[in-house]
């Protein structure tokens, strides 16, 4: 008869939610509690000078104000507009980027230039757009056509695109380093114009990943502030509202539900970019 005790089982491995208890408790603290607190202000549910609740009135106001109805189209059409162009620009640049890390050439003096601006506060960049082409910018003064240039719609916009650029650059570079470049390769083989093989083979690849990284980046430029609260004269957008009924008066509210548009807004802008780029990867792989 064996006197050895029967092997104990292995432990149980511990639940893989408990290794996202830290970040769930940042996110709490940091985004959900705020953001409720946000929406019953813009209810009228909050502590004076926010009660008088529950109420749309607020929401109803804003949305029938000429002046928030302007900032919030401004609001799409510069973050959506820099986007898209950067989206244009990025694509070359981190395919070709790809191909020099395969052959182990990348470049890091490139690499730090192009990713600067993510280093940079908004209003910086603001800064350097007026320096660039302010009334007595370096280009203004090479050229009228420039003078004032950046304080215009035009204006905002390469700021604009400037900031977005390395927030579409590092997720897109990642997801062009995956492609297999031996897809492209046969296509050359078999007798595909250069042109051809990235409409029919690399775009469609890389396009999910594009189309969320172009969610992601218009979420974050949507509530940049610093680049336009330095720029803007005469083109408003939704972040300065938010923050001048902060300022001018305290209407906590008023300043609230525009927030709280805001942020439906990027929160719309994330959920699109990933639920289209998973319908496009689809599309691709069936």
């Amino acid at each position: 008869m064996s006197l050895r005790a029967p092997a104990r089982g292995r432990a149980a491995a511990p639940p893989a939610w408990l290794a996202a208890l830290p970040a769930l408790a940042v996110v709490g603290l940091f985004s959900a509690y705020p953001v409720a607190v946000m929406a019953a202000n813009s209810l009228g549910l909050g502590r004076p000078p926010a009660d008088g609740g529950p109420t749309l009135e607020h929401y109803s106001r804003a949305l029938g104000s000429a002046a928030v109805r302007d900032a919030l189209l401004n609001s799409v059409l510069i973050a959506g507009g820099a986007v898209l162009f950067t989206l244009l620009v990025a694509v070359p640049v981190v395919l070709r980027q790809a191909r020099d890390d395969r052959a182990g050439r990348g470049g890091a003096a490139a690499d730090a230039l192009l990713t600067l601006p993510i280093a940079l506060p908004g209003i910086i960049i603001g800064f350097f757009a007026i320096i660039l082409t302010g009334r007595t910018g370096l280009l203004g003064l090479a050229w009228d056509g420039f003078s004032g240039l950046a304080y215009t719609f035009t204006g905002l916009l390469v700021a604009y695109v400037y900031f977005c650029l390395p927030r579409v650059l590092g997720p897109l570079r990642g997801a062009a380093a995956t492609l297999d470049p031996a897809l492209a390769e046969s296509a050359r083989t078999l007798g595909a114009s250069r042109a051809r093989v990235f409409r029919t083979v690399t775009l469609p690849l890389l396009l999910p990943a594009a189309i969320e990284t172009g969610g992601t980046a218009l979420a974050v430029a949507l509530g940049g502030y610093g680049t336009v609260a330095t720029l803007s004269e005469g083109v408003r957008l939704l972040p300065l509202n938010v923050a001048n009924e902060l300022t001018t008066g305290y209407r906590v509210a008023a300043s609230s539900t525009l927030a709280v548009v805001l942020a439906a807004m990027a929160v719309l802008a994330l959920v699109l970019g990933r639920a289209l780029a998973r319908l496009v990867r689809r599309a691709v792989a069936a």
